[in-house]
């Protein structure tokens, strides 16, 4: 045992004031005989030992409460440091609980999720808090929330406060954890500092730079103890990750073929799963996949018919399992009841042999009754500049000569845009020119290609 104020133990020599007390007070009185004192001899004597048992007893408590007064002025304390800063009148611990709520976190075991059971760990380490001590909370997810900044801790308070919080759709941005968590905890005042992370640990967010991850929790710990709290649970899990256009225009009256890819992210192989595709939340086409092996991906092909214009919700969707955030992937179609097309010509007349053959067999195309879906127009390369070029679904390039970087640039955020460009070379081409103004352009590669076509 230590004591902070040591000089002041000296006091303890003060224990001889009572005493002394106690014997002046005993020689205070002086004898005097009277006529009556006969009658008191007998009674004096009676309580003379009970009146020498209480002066005793004043005496002890008198030299106990200087003594005590002298022990607690000289504030004894252990070697433990957390003693030491309570006696001093210093917070205890600050703590930073970090909870994981990713959109992985929804996992459920049939009867809670994995971010229910959490909220369960917080509050068993909430239970070692005391009452104002600063404590933090933090939601991790791709932009983490604070949802308490050192709050003085209120067990009341903090409670309905994490009871309110819910697992987000968010993957986890782990890379930004370790130096958001150390600014939280050097805001803290306090002679310790506690962080608990509570985490799923999922193997796509805990997998990547991990000599990065763990210089930077080691750093973290320098300053504070770190402490894990990973959760348990079912690991069966599929996804949808992705959904995407293969084949097919998107016109009234066509089949398109979208590919969806399926992955295995639990630690068991996934058997006859059902994939559906929709169009607006109807059933369009139903695919099978015999087995998906853990931590692998198979792809099935899924046909869409589309039978109106106008926008179209397209679905790939599988059976709900224990986190049926990712069981669904969705794009958005705009179906067109005509294909319009812009047929650029190479020369200025319209006279090129090359070109000309190109509009003619397309206006013959949409002439014909039974070709109604198509819409064709012809204009000399030169009047390029003046087409608005959203207004169509393919732009058929025929003999023209050149393109000014500005023109490459649009056309390829027509391509980007999902539209289609068709490049014709002729007589008039000059490839050295088209390689010149397409590598300008942040899409080299796509109008090159196009161009050796």
């Amino acid at each position: 045992m230590n004591f902070l104020n040591p000089f002041l133990l000296l006091g303890v020599l003060g224990v001889a004031l009572p005493i002394l007390a106690h014997l002046l007070n005993k020689h205070q009185f002086q004898q005097t005989n009277w006529a009556a004192m006969q009658f008191l001899n007998r009674a004096v004597n009676v309580r003379s030992r009970q009146i020498k048992l209480r002066d005793l007893l004043l005496l002890v408590l008198r030299c106990a409460a200087v003594l005590l007064l002298v022990f607690a002025l000289s504030k004894p304390t252990t070697d433990n440091s957390d003693s030491i800063a309570e006696t001093l009148g210093e917070r205890r611990a600050g703590v930073v609980i970090a909870l994981d709520a990713s959109f992985s976190m929804q996992h459920s075991d049939g009867s809670s999720t994995r971010f229910e059971n959490a909220v369960k760990k917080v509050e068993t380490i909430t239970k070692s808090i005391a009452p104002g001590d600063p404590v933090s909370l933090i939601l991790l997810g791709t932009e983490h929330r604070v949802v308490v900044r050192n709050m003085a801790y209120d067990a009341d308070r903090f409670q309905k406060i994490l009871l309110e919080q819910k697992a987000s759709d968010e993957p986890l941005n782990l890379d930004s954890v370790p130096s958001r968590l150390k600014r939280l905890a050097s805001e803290m005042d306090a002679g310790q500092k506690e962080i608990h992370i509570i985490t799923d640990t999922q193997q796509h967010d805990w997998s990547g730079d991990t000599s990065r991850l763990q210089a930077a929790f080691e750093e973290l710990t320098e300053n504070a103890s770190v402490i894990f709290s990973p959760l348990e649970g079912g690991s069966d899990n599929l996804a949808i990750t992705n959904l995407e256009l293969v084949s097919g225009v998107l016109r009234k009256g066509t089949t398109a073929r979208y590919r969806a890819t399926v992955k295995n992210f639990g630690t068991t192989p996934a058997t006859n799963v059902m994939v559906r595709g929709q169009t607006n939340n109807i059933n369009a086409d139903t695919k099978t996949i015999p087995s998906i092996a853990p931590g692998s991906a198979e792809t099935v092909s899924l046909f869409i018919r589309f039978p109106n214009p106008g926008p179209v919700q397209i679905t790939a969707e599988l059976d709900d399992d224990a986190l049926p955030l990712d069981n669904a992937r969705r794009t958005v179609a705009v179906i067109r009841d005509r294909v319009s097309i812009l047929c650029i010509e190479g020369t200025s007349s319209g006279s090129s042999q090359f070109g000309g053959f190109i509009s003619a067999a397309l206006s013959s195309r949409d002439s014909d009754a039974t070709q109604e879906d198509f819409s064709v127009k012809s204009i000399p390369w030169v009047n390029l500049p003046s087409e608005d070029l959203t207004n169509y679904d393919v732009v058929c390039l025929a003999d023209v000569p050149a393109i000014t970087p500005d023109q490459a640039s649009q056309l390829e955020d027509f391509v980007r845009a999902g539209n289609g460009l068709v490049w014709f070379p002729g007589e008039n081409t000059k490839p050295a020119v088209w390689n010149k103004r397409s590598a300008l352009a942040s899409g080299t590669t796509l109008l090159l290609s196009l161009i050796h076509i």
